[in-house]
């Protein structure tokens, strides 16, 4: 029915200074929570087939392999697949022929990003295509990220910084983008038996998982 997702950063500080303004001392870490709303459903074979996803994620112990839906995506609408002349020639403006129904065009990193960086580099030539937005998201790996600055060219900074090392010609998963995420805490889905007895909607909170 719903999904929210946003970056819960942990900051650190000395407290406050002697005008009663607080001392950050350093943005600490931040990662990514996924809240998931269920409609309210009456059948019972669902709720049932729930329960048994919830009990086999057992607490905090496994990782569920989440999409993340944005009707806003970098995808079939923003790049759409370009193919060639039969020869492997493009247009002179460097495009080709396009078909959004056969999907979105992949976009693949021109240099290798370090784990702890947070710039990367597209290729958009071959065929000619735009570069990310400011606010879209990509993930590599079932680690998620959010552009916050790009230029034309193909650059791009995102947050959170890369969580392990980008190889270069990796293509980046926009179409959905995928998250990778433990329950916040062992008691996540008490309330789906809830959901047959009173038709109520529930939220189930992910948190990004890093050891894995």
């Amino acid at each position: 029915m719903d999904v929210s997702y946003f970056i819960q950063w942990t900051s650190r500080d000395a407290g406050a200074n002697l005008a009663g303004v607080a001392q950050v001392l350093a943005p600490g870490m931040g990662a990514w929570r996924v809240d998931i709303t269920i409609p309210r459903d009456f059948d019972g074979t669902r709720v049932k087939e729930l329960e048994a996803l919830v009990s086999e994620m057992r607490g905090r112990y496994n990782v569920a392999n989440l999409c993340i839906c944005d009707p806003y995506k970098y995808g079939p609408r923003v790049s759409p697949v370009q193919t060639p002349f039969s020869d492997g020639t493009w247009f002179s403006d460097g495009t080709g022929f396009t078909d959004p129904a056969a999907g979105m065009q992949p976009l693949l990193t021109s240099a290798a990003v370090a784990a702890g960086d947070n710039e990367l580099y597209v290729d958009l030539t071959n065929p000619v295509r735009p570069s990310l937005r400011i606010g879209d998201m990509f993930s590599v790996n079932g680690f998620l990220y959010r552009v916050v600055r790009r230029n034309s060219a193909g650059w791009v900074k995102f947050e959170p910084s890369a969580r392990r090392p980008i190889a270069a010609g990796t293509a980046l998963t926009t179409n959905p983008p995928r998250f990778f995420g433990r329950f916040v805490d062992d008691m996540q889905g008490q309330r789906t038996r809830e959901m047959l007895k009173w038709g109520q909607s529930i939220t189930i909170s992910f948190i990004e998982a890093f050891d894995r």
